[in-house]
Order: structure tokens, then sequence, then C-alpha cells
């Protein structure tokens, strides 16, 4: 019997060998040209949250693709003394189309500065065109804001460490090259006086955030002119970490009526004279209920929250229980100082409250010296019925905190209001009836009467 040529086989294919990926076929133009352009956009923006390798890869799809992707891609722009002749030489290039993008612009001019915005979106938008600063004199002057007129984009600008300060002519230049200005931000920075600030501020009436950290100014004297100067109407939020503050709190409490959206008010110090805590107290009565989001080093003295009767969070950013002997203020940084501040608060509003304990102290239960039984009957009155969370910045006292919400409010912490339904405790069954609340309430008022 005769065997015929042996038949070919295959080999023997391994499992782990790795498989070729399927070819990518690229979108025709005519699928590109039928896409309207609003969906295009819709999905840009959700796939810039969390997907910025995608979206690199969106921006080089086609021409169209391009300006809606790069507005993600690169949203700020750093200045400074080594990358500033290079970046307006490629403005002025004829292929440039960056300027189109770019919403907002870093202006820094010292090397140990430090871009606190780079350092908060570095991880969503990790292509920010950011180049290192050096140690070279840099100023920022009226020719440098002209050829930034280019970005038309632009609406939130940043100048920080600025030793040289802002003169007169760049700060016209500021007002007349970027009117639709909607974020400003100084950090040490100085001007020539109180009353050029002042006319800038007012100028850029589209303005919805001032930030000042260290700012000053060489003449703090303002002008008599009968003309009256409105602040920008749809200012949002107000940062002011500098010292002396007392000033500009004096102009803002001045004008406080032309502040007609104002929400959030942070202020921060660690310098602060008593003359400055007056004022500071002074311009928040005057804002009264426009503030919904009010951040303190520490409850001042002189500050009455009662007539912030729309607050709807409050943080406490420097508290510690460390008095020091025969100080003034020892009440602030006390349990007692607590119990006050909780007290002060008559908004309906309420949702937050943060008492940021510094952690450089080593607090034990004992240390801290909350009294358990006045908290309970001070977050058990009406305000406080919509009260979410309230919160030391201490897991053990964070966490009794939330038991006893929940055990005077009850589990559900929504929208709901004690007028219309009972809060009770789905663990034991205690129900807190309205005419208990009213009776705490009246023995709380009478208390601090």
């Amino acid at each position: 019997m005769m065997l015929g040529p042996p038949v070919p086989t295959e080999p023997p294919r391994s499992i782990l060998r790795r498989r070729q990926p399927p070819p990518i076929t690229p979108l025709s133009p005519d699928i590109c040209r039928r896409l309207p352009s609003e969906v295009i956009h819709i999905i840009i923006e959700r796939i810039a949250c969390f997907d910025v390798p995608t979206l690199r890869a969106c921006s080089l799809v086609c021409k169209s693709w391009l300006p809606v992707s790069r507005w993600h891609l690169i949203p700020t722009v750093s200045l400074g003394s080594k990358n500033i002749k290079s970046f307006l030489r490629l403005l002025e290039s004829p292929y440039s189309t960056i300027s189109q993008s770019i919403h907002h612009v870093s202006i820094q001019s010292d090397s140990n500065a430090i871009s606190h915005r780079k350092s908060r979106e570095s991880r969503i938008y990790p292509l920010d065109l950011i180049v290192g600063l050096g140690a070279f004199p840099f100023t920022c002057d009226e020719t440098l804001l002209r050829r930034l007129t280019r970005f038309p984009a632009l609406t939130s600008l940043s100048f920080s460490w600025l030793r040289e300060g802002l003169a007169l002519p760049t700060s016209n230049a500021l007002v007349q090259g970027f009117p639709g200005l909607t974020k400003i931000e100084f950090r040490t920075c100085t001007f020539t006086s109180f009353e050029q600030f002042t006319h800038m501020i007012c100028a850029l009436q589209n303005l919805r955030c001032l930030a000042l950290m260290d700012v000053t100014w060489d003449d703090l004297r303002r002008s008599e002119s009968p003309t009256h100067q409105a602040l920008p109407p749809h200012l949002e939020t107000l940062e002011l970490y500098l010292s002396p503050i007392g000033h500009i709190c004096t102009w803002i409490g001045d004008h406080s009526s032309d502040l007609e959206d104002l929400q959030t008010v942070n202020l921060c110090s660690a310098f602060w004279e008593d003359l400055d805590s007056m004022e500071i107290a002074w311009m928040l009565r005057r804002l009264g209920s426009k503030v919904k989001h009010l951040s303190l080093p520490w409850h001042l003295p002189e500050v009455d929250l009662s007539h912030h009767t729309e607050l709807q969070t409050l943080r406490i950013s420097h508290l510690w229980f460390k008095p020091i002997p025969d100080s003034p203020a020892e009440e602030c940084f006390t349990a007692k100082g607590i119990q006050k501040t909780l007290l002060q608060l008559n908004s309906y509003q309420i949702r937050n409250i943060d008492f940021r304990v510094l952690t450089l102290f080593q607090l034990t239960e004992n240390e801290l010296g909350l009294d358990w039984e006045k908290m309970w009957k001070i977050l058990s009155r009406k305000c406080f019925a919509q009260l979410q969370s309230i919160t030391f910045g201490l897991s053990a006292y964070d966490k009794k905190l939330r038991f006893m919400l929940k055990k005077i409010w009850g589990g559900n912490r929504q929208m709901e209001s004690i007028d219309d339904t009972r809060r009770h405790s789905r663990r034991s069954g205690r129900r807190l009836t309205r005419s208990q609340v009213d009776e705490v309430a009246q023995e709380l008022t009478g208390a601090a009467l």
C-alpha cells in the first residue's frame, strides 16, 4: 500500500500570541459634514471630563473638530520671562491658530511663583501650555496687554508677583483691551493708588469673580468725587486674602447695593487688626442676605451672622483649641465660640457647616470640650432642619455629629420642611414634635438675650 504525499498541516496557534487589532477606518468627510455641530460639542465636552487621550484624538479628526477639542486641551497659558518673546512670535505667525482656544492667561514674574490654577487643573488638563519661569526681571506693561487682545475667547486674567506694580497706562490698557473679562486675579501685586484700582474694577462691568491675594497700594486715599462708580453688578464671587483689609471692605460696603448677584465671600488672613475686624463686620452686615456661601478664618467677635438670612454654607478655616491666656479673642477658639457661632445662625437655607480644625494640634476628646447636650439643643432649632452636614475634619467628632443630626431630624436629609413633616429617628423611634422644637428655640433665645 503506497502512501500519498504528506498533507501539510497548519502550525498550532498559540493562545499567548498577540492578536493584531482590527484596522481602524476613519470617518468619511461626508459623515463629518452631516453631524450637527451641537452634537459634536456635546460629545467632546463629555469626553473632556475623563478621557484626555481620546480628546487628543478628536482634535486630529478634522478641521471642524479641532477648535472645540483645543478649547479643552489648552485652556490656559502662563507667560513669564523665559517664554514671553517666543510666545509673542508665535502669535504673529500667519499659521498660528492657538489664539482661538485660550480663555485664561496667567502672567507671572517670579521664578519661585506657584501657579495655583495649574495645580488645580493639571489632573484634568495635562496639556496646559505652562513654561517654567526664569529669574530675570519681568514687567507687565501696556504693550504686552495690547498684544494679548488677539485672544478673542479670553475671559480670565491672573497677575502674580508683579513687584514693579501695575502703572496707570497698564490699567487703562487692561480696561480697553478686555471689556468682557469675567474673572481677574491679583497675587502679590502693587498698585500706584487705591483710586486707580477702584476705577479699573468698576470699568470691568462683566466681572463675575474678583480675587485679591497680598495686594498692596502705594496710596490708600480715595477720591471724594461726587460721581458714583458702580461695582460690577454680576459679581458672584469675592475672595480677599490680604492685610490690611479695612479700606477695601469699606469701599465694597459703601457700594453693596450695586452687587446684585453676589453669592460667595471668602476672607482670610493671619494679620488682621481690630480696625480690620470692624470693617469686615460692617461690610458683611451691608451685604446681608446676599451672601449664600461664607468662609472666614475664625468667627470674629465683631461679626454677627444673624444678618445672613439666606446663608447656605459656612466655613471656619482656621479653628484651634489652644487658647492664649489673657487673649481678647480667646472665645473664638474654644467650644463656647462654636456654640456662639451656631446660635447666631438663623438661615433656614443652611446646608453645610465646616469647622476646620488645624492639623498641627493633636486633640483628644476632652481637649475639644464640646458639650454634646448643648449641641443637641442648638441643632434642634428650626433653622437647622435642612442641615445636611457639620464637620470638624476629625473623624470621631464628624461621626458623632452625623449621628446626632440623624437622631434629631431623621435619616432623610432632603429638602423637606419641618412645618410639613415631623422628623423621627429610624433606630429608636423617638419623635421630635414642633412644639418641642419651639420650646428649645425659646429657651436658647432667652439664654442668648
